[in-house]
């Protein structure tokens, strides 16, 4: 029986396959099996890690939210908040039912809730006086519009990242864009 040696450049290897291709065979099944096992393995450690960061960002969005209303268990087991989300927008419905990363844009929702059901956002702060503004005084100044005149498209980003200041200022003008379609994912 001939000794094995390892061949190392690919022409070897193929004077190797020339010579046995039975044993060729066999050595190359081996290695694919090695190689779907590390694979397998692999794949289920990615999975694992991936469940795990995917059950930390929701865990960190609901203590998000909870930090910004803390009613928020009570809210969302009542019938009335359910009408009231499945009367809205798509976009805002999303915010609620098909978010389990973002905390900021779901409380957005619970703001938009409390204010339209007349509850109050934080307890701890008095609600604001409207404003008397006109509606060009409460555009963002960081709004890049090709044409002057046309209305202002808000991201769910944008108006999750505002204060409960900010809202309260644009508030009139948001509310517009969601029943206009103004408000868009980004």
């Amino acid at each position: 029986m001939p000794q094995y040696t390892a061949h190392k450049s690919e022409e070897d290897l193929e004077k190797f396959k020339e010579q046995y291709p039975d044993v060729y065979e066999v050595v190359e099944t081996v290695a694919h099996m090695q190689s779907s096992e590390r694979t397998k393995t692999l794949e289920e450690r990615l999975a694992a890690l991936q469940e795990r960061e995917a059950d930390l960002i929701s865990k960190q969005a609901h203590e998000r939210l909870m930090n910004n209303h803390p009613d928020f268990e009570e809210i969302k087991n009542s019938d009335e908040f359910h009408s009231w989300a499945k009367s809205q927008p798509q976009s805002i419905q999303d915010w609620i039912y098909k978010n389990s990363s973002d905390g900021d844009l779901a409380s957005r929702a619970l703001d938009l809730y409390k204010r339209d059901v007349g509850l109050d956002s934080k307890a701890s702060k008095p609600k604001k006086k409207k404003s008397n503004k006109s509606a060009a005084d409460m555009v963002s100044t960081k709004t890049t519009a090709v044409d002057p005149k046309q209305d202002k498209i808000w991201t769910e980003q944008e108006i999750a990242r505002m204060s409960i200041a900010e809202f309260d200022k644009y508030e009139e003008e948001i509310g517009k864009a969601i029943h206009e379609g103004r408000v868009v994912k980004q």
